[in-house]
Parts: structure tokens; C-alpha cells; sequence
């Protein structure tokens, strides 16, 4: 299997500050990305990072297929960046690592096995999440026929490497892109809405168990704030866990918008 693959990172303006930090921990992935998109309302660019030559910043506008958020009638930001990260077609690889804004790897992490087979990471800290949560498979079940296959995990931490060519297939249930969004439009509100990494991850789960590693009880350390961190705070957060040793990636949430 071909594993180029490119970085998606999206991120809200609160979020800006950190993308510089969490880009150069992208240098513990192996492979090594070929792009790192950096999705933004307005373009932003992170500066002084070792990727600059990798960096591609585009625009909310610039998202391919368009989503319209107008018709998105609950949470409309946070369901359009999960319909984006199923749908887009901007990255010049089929497979894409999409990375939260917030996350820093802080160990070396292969993303495939020694046959070459991707690694799909599973976490079990979220109970509500391990048991499957209800609005987010009435949306899956209802639109793309995917339950929660097996309970007692989740697909939901920081990142997840996407394959465009196996998301075809929920696609492909409908004569068209635009039918599919279509679909999502009128099944979006406050009892059913998308969680992009159960949508995916149970989908490889149901259809493509065998061409994939599936590694259980992935550890990754999370924090959340209402408010902006220090820079200094927030790179003391980075090299404590990075010193512990005993998680890959770490979190620093900030839910103040």
C-alpha cells in the first residue's frame, strides 16, 4: 500500500498560537508527511516551524466540495469541520492524517505496521463515548447505515488517518456528493449530528477489518481550559509530558471562543 499521505490541521483563531507547536511535534510521525494543510478562516500561516516548505494555508472558502454551513441548523461550525474532514478533496493524497489544533505528539508514533497496513488507534477514556453516543450514531446509522460495531471503545482522540478511497463508500450509496451533504443537511440537529472519527473508524471496522492494524487503549494525556493559556504554561504542559514518557500525544483544549 501507498503510504504517502498529507496533515490536515483546522483551527479556530483561539487556536493560532499553538499551531506552530503542534506542527514541529509532527517530526515524531513515521512516515514523515508530504503536506501539512492548515485550515483557517482567513489563511492564517504559523511561522518558524521546520515545515515551511510543507505548509499549504487555505481558507474556510477555499474547502472543496462546499459545505454550506446555512444549512447546518445546529452547532454549525463544529458539524461543518466534521463533514469537511469526510469530504474534502483538497489534499493531493487519497490519505490524509487529520490532526487537532490543539494536540501535541510527544513520542515517536508509527503509522503503519511492519506489513505496511495503517494503524487505527482506539481509546477507552470516555465512557459515554465507549458506549456508543446515541446522537452521534442516530446520525451515522440513519445516513450511512454505520453502527457502533463492537462497544467498550472509541474512534474519538486527537488524529486519525483518513483513506479518501474507502470513505467512497459512504458515498457511494448516493448518486452524488451533493446528495450526500444533501443527506447530512436534513439529518443534523440537536438529537443526531456527525462525529467524523466513529463515522470512519467504525466504517473500517464493519467493512474493511483486514486491511488494517486496530491498536486498543491508545493513551493520550488531555487538559482543557476556558481560558487562553500562557505560552510558557502551555510549553511546560508539552515537555512534562513529553519528560513522563508514558503518552504519545497530549492535549491542551482551550473552549473559550
Amino acid at each position: 500500500m501507498d503510504n504517502n499521505y498529507d496533515v490536515v490541521i483546522k483551527s479556530h483563531p483561539k487556536d493560532y498560537f499553538k499551531l506552530d507547536l503542534v506542527i514541529e511535534s509532527l517530526h515524531y510521525l513515521n512516515p514523515q508527511p508530504e503536506n501539512i494543510y492548515v485550515l483557517t478562516p482567513d489563511g492564517f500561516y504559523p511561522k518558524n516551524t521546520s515545515y515551511e516548505s510543507k505548509i499549504i494555508s487555505i481558507t474556510d472558502n477555499q474547502v472543496s466540495p462546499f459545505i454550506d454551513r446555512e444549512k447546518l441548523t445546529h452547532r454549525p461550525k463544529w458539524n461543518w469541520v466534521n463533514l469537511v474532514t469526510l469530504f474534502q478533496s483538497f489534499t493531493k493524497n487519497d490519505l490524509y492524517l487529520d490532526v487537532q489544533a490543539d494536540n501535541f505528539f510527544v513520542k515517536e508514533i508509527n503509522l503503519f505496521n511492519s506489513d505496511g497496513k495503517p494503524r487505527i488507534f482506539q481509546s477507552t477514556m470516555n465512557g459515554v463515548n465507549n458506549d456508543g453516543h446515541r446522537q452521534y450514531f442516530n446520525f451515522s446509522e440513519k445516513v450511512f447505515g454505520i453502527p457502533k460495531v463492537s462497544k467498550g471503545y472509541s474512534y474519538i482522540i486527537e488524529f486519525l488517518l483518513y483513506d479518501r478511497k474507502k470513505i467512497q463508500k459512504l458515498i457511494d450509496q448516493y448518486s452524488s456528493i451533493d446528495e450526500v451533504l444533501q443527506v447530512c443537511y436534513d439529518n443534523v440537529n440537536s438529537e443526531s449530528y456527525p462525529a467524523d472519527q466513529e463515522i470512519y473508524g467504525n466504517l473500517l471496522e464493519k467493512y474493511f477489518p483486514n486491511n488494517y492494524e486496530f491498536v486498543p487503549n491508545f493513551s493520550i494525556a488531555y487538559h482543557g481550559d476556558f481560558y487562553v493559556p500562557q505560552r510558557e504554561t502551555l510549553e511546560n504542559f508539552i515537555l512534562t509530558h513529553k519528560n513522563r514518557g508514558n503518552v504519545t500525544a497530549c492535549s491542551y483544549h482551550t473552549y473559550r471562543t
